[in-house]
């Protein structure tokens, strides 16, 4: 039986997360901010560029960032040495949908990139509240698409079909991605050749049942202002789109393999979880991939958990299979 929260004993790691965390929060000027929502939006938006800035910083040498106009949409190349320029990844990041940004994710970027010897696009979308849905999934559908077509501008490559385009996504950037996967079902175009949900956002009407056993990033009340900032007023969290795992079977069964990863602690095991289910049942090959004790999207920890690297590394032989 789970310990309640207040007597689990944690990992020195563990603790130092969340404790830096803690930290960024507390320190987020809200001098002014009386709406919650909005306190809700400033506080990410102050810790997605130092999220898993714990421990020392990888060694991006030899990796190029390039700026890149992908189809209208904004991002950049992540291109390491001896990258297969027809092999891609289209890479979505996390920030409940108001936060985060490729240069944020650099590190896991570059990772991803080296370990998978694959080019990677990571894609700048619109955030919310300014740009509430489907602007984001507009920009990620637009983003897979020019991709396709186009690869980074290095030894000829550009405007060459992708023999190999993946996509991955953590958190809403995972929502994102499977959102993604369902629009391009939908219209009956080429879906990635393989999709990652890297704790992914996946069932966001009220009262889904998300319970963490020791989860003080992802609660299920930061979801529920996620959502509602996504979304606004007159949104519809029960939309297929926002909350994939009530897509209908048809669309589901049109995906690619599809690997999902979660901490075992985490709020959003249940998505996992539940998203996996509907696979499964649809006929996906779908592969779960449960780690304990670890935090909300440990994948950024690089300099702290020796399991962001083995994460990193298990994405990366996915999608090179």
């Amino acid at each position: 039986m789970d310990q309640p929260v207040t007597e689990r004993i944690r990992r020195n790691e563990l603790e130092r997360a969340f404790a830096h965390l803690a930290e960024l929060g507390a320190s987020t000027d809200l001098t002014g901010t009386t709406d919650p929502l909005q306190q809700f939006v400033t506080v990410i938006r102050t810790l997605m560029p130092r999220y898993g800035d714990v421990g020392p910083a990888q060694n991006l040498d030899g990796v190029d960032f390039a700026p890149v106009a992908a189809g209208g949409v904004t991002g950049e190349w992540v291109r390491p040495p001896g990258a297969d320029p027809e092999h891609r990844i289209l890479f979505i990041h996390g920030g409940g949908w108001v936060g985060g940004s490729p240069h944020d994710y650099r590190q896991v970027t570059a990772t991803l990139a080296r370990f998978a010897h694959a080019n990677v696009l990571a894609v700048d979308y619109r955030l919310a509240p300014e740009h509430r849905f489907p602007s984001g999934l507009d920009d990620c559908v637009n983003a897979f698409r020019w991709a396709l077509r186009h690869g980074p501008e290095s030894e000829g490559s550009k405007d060459t079909q992708a023999r190999r385009l993946s996509v991955v996504g953590d958190s809403a950037g995972a929502n994102l991605a499977a959102a993604t996967a369902l629009e391009l079902a939908s219209h009956g175009e080429r879906v990635p050749d393989r999709l990652v949900l890297i704790a992914g956002t996946l069932d966001n009407r009220p009262g889904s049942g998300r319970i963490g056993i020791d989860d003080p990033i992802a609660t299920a009340e930061s979801l529920t202002a996620a959502t509602a900032a996504y979304l606004g007023p007159d949104g519809n969290p029960a939309d297929y789109r926002v909350s994939p795992v009530y897509a209908p079977r048809d669309l589901l069964a049109k995906f690619p393999p599809t690997l999902l990863q979660a901490s075992t602690i985490e709020t959003l095991i249940h998505d996992t979880r539940k998203f996996a289910a509907r696979l499964e049942n649809a006929g996906v090959r779908t592969n779960v991939s449960v780690w304990p004790e670890l935090p909300h999207v440990w994948h950024a920890f690089l300099g702290l958990f020796p399991e962001a690297r083995e994460a990193l590394r298990e994405i990366a032989d996915f999608v090179n299979r």
